[in-house]
């Protein structure tokens, strides 16, 4: 099965950032970091303005990826809330949401984009040019969308929970979270996969805290992700996405981002990325659209992405139950109109 071998070779670094980041989460948890930094930060902003932690997450994307943003942020942020004494899903949804509507700027900010620029041999500024506006649209229309369902700021803790900060959290978590976004930014100009600065965070982690979270490996998560990604490379033809390729137009570039919205919450968008590019041979309009489709659309149900499958693991270590009828109630009034911004100037940019 040579179709299915190569496409489980190229999501295979997903899957090992997937299987060893839940546990990052949770044994940076255990440390106290994510207590440790949202004390310090109320401390020093007592009302914390959403839209500075809205930036944050989209600045951690861009540079960073959108797992990054997940993991490191998921947790912090829902810290933040309870803190604050407020319910924490809507403040949680931030860096969910910011992980699809930022993920399209560079080509390490999602996966996605970057295989598509190794197999095609993109260059980042034409990824800038091509899908850096719609994101941008997607980014500053969803804070108007957010605010319209959830609070701007939120109230300060209550005296009871103004506690001095954990200095020992801050200093050990601090310095592997550190040395971890060191080893993602240098360390992709070096050839070393994410998920290698990962394993040896979680081994520095798991020596400090003394426990090895196996329960918090998704492994079945990733075997689910696996199947999917080898049955479609088997299944469907090379030409089978020709049309997407070849579209053009503003309206059929339009109908291009949302089958590929479409295609990445049935299957999850790594393999939907990995559908158009079998047979692709350059980057046209058509391809562009769908990966804007695969990036900001990919947010609407948990299959959609992998770091929505991280965040929905998140939260519910955290005690907050997402089943996918209620993911979406929660998700889909807040990303429709993004992705329809989205749509609308990739439409117009790209079909010039």
């Amino acid at each position: 099965m040579p179709a299915a071998s190569t496409a489980l070779g190229e999501i295979a670094p997903a899957l090992a950032f997937l299987l060893l980041a839940v546990p990052l989460a949770a044994l940076l948890d255990e440390l106290g970091l994510f207590e440790a930094v949202a004390a310090w930060m109320q401390r020093r902003w007592p009302e914390l303005p959403v839209a500075g932690l809205w930036a944050l997450a989209a600045g951690t994307t861009v540079v960073l990826n959108l797992d990054t943003t997940v993991v490191l942020l998921g947790p912090l942020y829902l810290r933040l809330a309870r803190r604050s004494g407020v319910d924490p899903l809507p403040l949680a949804l931030v860096p969910l949401l910011l992980a699809a509507f930022a993920s399209s700027v560079l080509p390490v900010s999602n996966l996605t984009t970057l295989i598509a620029a190794e197999r095609l041999g993109l260059g980042t500024g034409e990824v800038v040019a091509h899908l850096g506006l719609p994101s941008l649209a997607a980014v500053v229309v969803g804070w108007f969308a957010y605010r319209r369902h959830h609070p701007a700021h939120l109230p300060a803790p209550a005296v009871a929970v103004v506690v001095e900060p954990d200095r020992r959290a801050l200093r050990i978590g601090g310095a592997v979270v550190g040395a971890l976004l060191v080893a993602f930014t240098a360390g992709a100009a070096a050839g070393l996969s994410p998920w290698i600065a990962v394993l040896v965070a979680d081994l520095v982690l798991v020596a400090v805290v003394r426990r090895v979270p196996w329960r918090e490996v998704p492994l079945g998560t990733a075997l689910g992700v696996a199947a999917i990604a080898a049955v479609l490379a088997e299944v469907l033809p090379s030409s089978a996405l020709d049309g997407v390729r070849g579209a053009h137009g503003p309206g059929s570039l339009a109908l291009v981002v949302l089958g590929a919205t479409a295609a990445a919450n049935a299957v999850d968008n790594i393999p939907a990325t990995l559908a158009v590019l079998e047979g692709a041979t350059g980057a046209t309009p058509g391809l562009w659209a769908w990966l804007v489709g695969v990036n900001v659309g990919s947010v609407l149900l948990p299959i959609g992405a992998l770091a929505n499958l991280l965040w929905r693991r998140i939260v519910r270590e955290d005690g907050i139950e997402l089943p996918a009828a209620a993911y979406a109630r929660a998700v889909v009034p807040l990303a429709l109109a993004p992705l329809a911004a989205a749509t609308l100037v990739a439409a117009l940019t790209l079909g010039r």
